[in-house]
């Protein structure tokens, strides 16, 4: 009796609840809003963009090796007359990252554009386009990791922070290895093998992203920001053997691959 009017006064079971209306339970991953990917070539343009106004709004001086390590070598190179400190004299560093802006200073002789402000705002402008690259990879890379919406974020980080804003359209060896150092690492983690225990990609997503060419590609790299700057072996002998560890064809790997481009 005393049940029966227990239910009496509950009345009849409430409908549920409308979906979204008092509803606090999270949503399940299927209802999950679906980030938007972003085109790559607009990724690229909105960072070309970017650093070309930071190289151009970046008006001081930073370190002297931005002149020692690149400028004044490259003007030694192009116009047979620049400051060498006692490292180039001794042979203790490469002369591929100041080539590049030897042949930069060298176009613009020949377009009769070497003016002092030419010559000065053009070797950061074409380090611009270096950090674009930078950024876009970055993109990419963190998108291969983990997601979407992470690459957009870390995108987002990369160019709001003061320091890459202050450093990275600058002549210094280490902004042209940070590039590569980051394009190299994208297309190495690219190239992981799906059916690897650990893994810092996904199988799903190693499975769907994986090119035969790209861990060629990524050791390319390697070696172009080794000959840059040598200091950074030592990234690249980390990656190289946590990689040659878990690899199941190390011959191939070491005889066909690594010691060709090294």
């Amino acid at each position: 009796m005393s049940h029966r009017r227990r239910s009496q006064v509950a009345g009849p079971p409430r409908p549920p609840p409308e979906e979204g209306v008092g509803d606090f339970s999270p949503p399940s991953p299927g209802k999950a809003r679906r980030v938007q990917p972003w085109p790559e070539r607009r990724v690229l343009a909105l960072a070309l963009a970017f650093r070309a106004a930071n190289a151009l709004l970046v008006r001081t001086y930073f370190n002297p090796d931005e002149h020692w390590q690149c400028l004044e070598v490259a003007h030694r190179i192009a116009f047979g007359y620049g400051h060498l400190t006692w490292e180039w004299k001794r042979g203790l560093r490469g002369y591929l990252h100041p080539l590049i802006f030897a042949a930069l200073y060298k176009f613009l002789a020949f377009l009769h554009l070497d003016t002092p402000w030419f010559m000065a705002m053009a070797p950061r402008l074409l380090q611009s386009v270096f950090a674009a690259f930078g950024d876009l990879y970055l993109y990419k890379l963190s998108k291969l990791i983990f997601n979407e919406h992470v690459a957009q974020w870390a995108l987002f980080s990369q160019l709001v922070n003061w320091f890459m804003f202050f450093c990275i359209t600058r002549t210094l060896s280490n902004s042209l290895e940070t590039v590569l150092t980051v394009a190299g690492l994208y297309y190495w983690f690219n190239a992981i093998d799906s059916s690897k225990g650990i893994s810092v990609v996904s199988k799903q997503q190693t499975a769907s992203y994986q090119s035969p060419q790209s861990r060629k590609m990524a050791l390319l790299i390697a070696a172009l920001a080794c000959a840059v700057r040598p200091t950074s072996a030592i990234t690249w002998l980390y990656v190289g053997l946590l990689d040659f560890i878990q690899t199941k064809s190390k011959c191939q790997l070491l005889f066909l691959e690594v010691i060709p481009l090294g």
